[in-house]
């Protein structure tokens, strides 16, 4: 029986090869095949010298499985063990596919990160079902369990459902994905998503320390995706001396003209500069516009072109800056 056994798998490992081999290189059932003949063809040779054995045993030894039971047992298994080695396979045909190729590179990885978690979720429940069954946990036993379960996730594990069904609700809706930066108002927290588990998401904060936040918190707190900026507001306020107040006109007509010249300010969104008031130390000057991307490098190259064309078209009027204030957003 155990060479019979043998015999088994080296049949199933060449059946799967042969078959495998005369599909095309890049189909997904030939690489679901290679992947997953270890684990079909291995449990057919376990299951032969189990059988065998359980026939060599006396019945009154050990508590054995029935023969039926065993099979089911194995097969099981095998499909768990299958679907635990099918995953890359599967992760790397669905992320060729043309619907999932078109989704920007965070998005992409949101989605292969679920499917990945759902195989795992699958395994996890193949395998707990089969193992309630071999302690013969009945049916009627799971539902009447499944009632009390109930009422006790009422009364004391509503928190850790809530965070499950946050963290589905995540993955399904996407506000962020990993990679984003991330800002809660409510908590004065920001930091950068690096994973999204289904109960908790770790964020790496500015002192690239790890937060863990429950998954129900950014369903009950607004959230900030920093990471979906489309343009990056600039604010500079600059003071001059009282003494320069007739010049103010100028300085803002010129600066006006400024604006509509630079390219890498978006025509499309306000680009102002106006008088704002009288400060302490004088005319204060206040100049708003939007960088054309969202892009902060760029951003924080034009705010510093523009406080050096400040300070010359304010030198070039006999004007001087008593104070000068950013604000870039």
């Amino acid at each position: 029986m155990p060479l019979l056994a043998l015999v088994l798998v080296a049949g199933g490992w060449g059946l799967f090869t042969l078959l495998a081999r005369r599909l095309p290189s890049d189909s997904l059932l030939r690489a679901l095949l290679l992947r997953t003949r270890l684990s079909l063809a291995v449990p057919l040779g376990v299951g032969g010298v189990l059988i065998w054995l359980l026939g060599l045993l006396p019945a009154a030894v050990l508590p054995l499985p029935s023969p039926l039971e065993l099979r089911r047992l194995l097969v099981v298994l095998a499909l768990a063990w299958s679907l635990s080695r099918s995953r890359w396979p599967l992760l790397r045909w669905v992320e060729g596919t043309p619907t999932v190729a078109a989704l920007q590179g965070r998005e992409r990885l949101a989605l292969l990160d679920l499917l990945d978690k759902l195989i795992r979720a699958l395994v996890a429940v193949l395998l707990g079902w089969q193992v309630l069954r071999l302690l013969g946990v009945s049916a009627s036993v799971l539902l009447t369990a499944g009632g009390f379960g109930a009422a006790a996730l009422a009364f004391g594990a509503r928190t850790i459902v809530e965070n499950g069904l946050s963290g589905v609700g995540l993955y399904l809706s996407r506000p962020f994905v990993v990679g984003d930066v991330i800002r809660l108002p409510a908590q004065q927290l920001q930091g950068e998503v690096e994973a999204i588990g289904w109960f908790h998401t770790r964020l790496r904060d500015p002192e690239r320390q790890a937060v863990y936040l429950p998954n129900g918190t950014f369903i009950s707190q607004a959230v900030q995706n920093l990471a979906q900026i489309d343009r990056r507001r600039l604010q500079l306020e600059v003071s001059l001396r009282p003494r320069d107040r007739d010049a103010v006109p100028a300085i803002v007509a010129e600066l006006q003209g400024l604006l509509a010249a630079e390219p890498a300010v978006d025509p499309e969104l306000p680009a102002r500069v106006h008088l704002v008031g009288f400060g302490e130390s004088g005319p204060l000057l206040r100049l708003l516009c939007h960088a054309a991307s969202a892009d902060l490098a760029a951003a924080l190259d034009l705010q510093q072109r523009l406080l050096l064309q400040i300070g010359a078209v304010v030198e070039r009027h006999g004007a001087a800056i008593a104070l000068h204030r950013r604000l870039l957003a």
